[in-house]
């Protein structure tokens, strides 16, 4: 629907959530003589071809491919009615965008594409491939909107293609390449899907208040009385609510040093309330350990370096060695102490004990669950005490939910347990855990 080759009428069915009405100008593209989708009236792209060669200009065309994953899902659950309500919705959305698109740059294509799937086709501008991401934004919260419960399904992955004009190959050939580049993009499941989780985790980090901290304790096994706390991130976005997944978007997508640093300033808020005399574990990636703000840190953190433990998880790879020793020095010399978390889960083993030289070694909960069972766990755990006695740090077995588990641990000479048979995460700071007799 260009804007510049109008036929004078209004597409009445262009209606924004909350009632507003779109006026929208149709091109010769609407004439009862193509070729149309009869649930939105959008063309098909097998019609478009001498109104999209019009747009192949010296600087190309930007193609953007909208896959709407969630159809089956959504109509095997609520029926079609529902189906087709949700593509009116969307509808409305890519309409209302590519109006948009018409002001900045004259002229704008709209269809329907293959399946469910829609297409937006207009002359390239710098910064086009940030189109994507503001389209899928704007859909999300138009979807929140009007239906929370839909909202939960809704699955829109987008493909992006800029094509340029090539003397060499004919317009319609590199047209239609560009569409199945686009369209190879958004059909990219696992791409996309960490995409999505992207823009997601990029709003949780524009707003910090998307995360808080929760302090489980760790417990000394002679008396059971509370020795630590480990600060523990949540987030209030519902797709990153998984710790798990949370740090998995941000390693995948380089965001680890700006979600770290949001958590690091929750996990000390609460500084001033720490009981006397205990420590508060707080955890790192290894690309932390090259962060200026962390080896720069915050005021709080220096008036408490002493009683705060910096938690580097073994899962994760040590990359320069020699750097991440050299600034490992540079914290230690600030006073702060290190723990080897997740310890026996991960990719170095011991050789990451080795290199850290740390004051805590914390087991990881695969090597406790059901402890009790297994002699060949049990013997390893025994040898990794010895080794960290000889590396004179403490070790602290984490998961600990069984009576069974608590017992083992002790007898193979752990000096700390974490889990839920002692307390759940919690707001800080609880000061005494339950008794336990069974």
């Amino acid at each position: 629907m260009s804007a510049d080759r109008t036929t004078g009428e209004t597409d009445s069915s262009d209606n924004e959530p909350g009632g507003s009405h779109i006026e929208m100008t149709l091109s010769s593209l609407d004439n009862p003589r193509r070729v149309v989708d009869a649930a939105t009236g959008l063309p098909s792209i097998t019609a478009l071809y001498d109104d999209f060669k019009g747009l192949l200009g010296p600087e190309g065309v930007t193609i953007i491919y909208v896959h709407m994953a969630a159809n089956t899902i959504i109509e095997e659950r609520y029926g079609w009615e529902t189906l087709e309500a949700y593509h009116a919705l969307v509808n409305s959305i890519l309409r209302r965008t590519a109006k948009e698109l018409r002001i900045d740059r004259d002229v704008c294509i709209i269809a329907r594409a293959f399946a469910d799937d829609y297409l937006l086709v207009a002359p390239h501008r710098e910064n086009d491939s940030l189109l994507s991401t503001r389209l899928a934004t704007r859909m999300n919260r138009h979807v929140q909107v009007v239906d929370e419960e839909l909202a939960e399904l809704h699955e829109a992955y987008i493909g992006y293609a800029n094509v340029k004009p090539f003397a060499k190959i004919h317009p319609e050939r590199l047209l239609y390449r560009g569409i199945q580049q686009a369209q190879m993009e958004a059909t990219d499941t696992g791409r996309q899907r960490i995409a999505s989780q992207l823009r997601l985790l990029d709003y949780a980090l524009s707003q910090p208040d998307s995360f808080h901290m929760l302090y489980q304790p760790l417990v000394r096994l002679e008396d059971h009385s509370i020795f630590a706390y480990e600060s523990l991130a949540r987030c209030s976005v519902k797709l990153l609510r998984n710790p798990h997944i949370l740090f998995n978007v941000a390693e995948q997508g380089g965001r680890i040093w700006p979600l770290s640093r949001i958590l690091r300033r929750k996990s000390l808020e609460p500084l001033d309330r720490l009981p006397e005399n205990q420590l508060l574990f707080i955890n790192l990636h290894p690309a932390d350990f090259s962060d200026p703000d962390l080896l720069n840190p915050d005021p709080l953190l220096l008036e408490y370096a002493s009683r705060i433990v910096l938690e580097v998880t073994e899962r994760a790879a040590i990359g320069d060695v020699d750097v991440f020793k050299r600034n490992l020095a540079h914290l230690r010399e600030m006073g702060l102490r290190i723990a080897i978390d997740d310890l026996g889960s991960g990719y170095a083993a011991l050789n990451a004990v080795a290199e850290a030289n740390p004051d805590f070694i914390k087991f990881d909960m695969t090597l406790i669950r059901d402890i009790e069972k297994s002699p060949i766990r049990q013997n390893l755990v025994r040898n990794m005490v010895h080794f960290a006695e000889d590396a004179k740090c403490e070790v602290v077995a984490e998961g600990v939910e069984t009576r069974e588990e608590l017992e083992v641990v002790r007898e193979l000479g752990c000096h700390y347990v974490q889990g839920f048979y002692f307390a759940r995460p919690s707001p800080p700071f609880i000061t005494e855990v339950p008794a336990r007799t069974t």
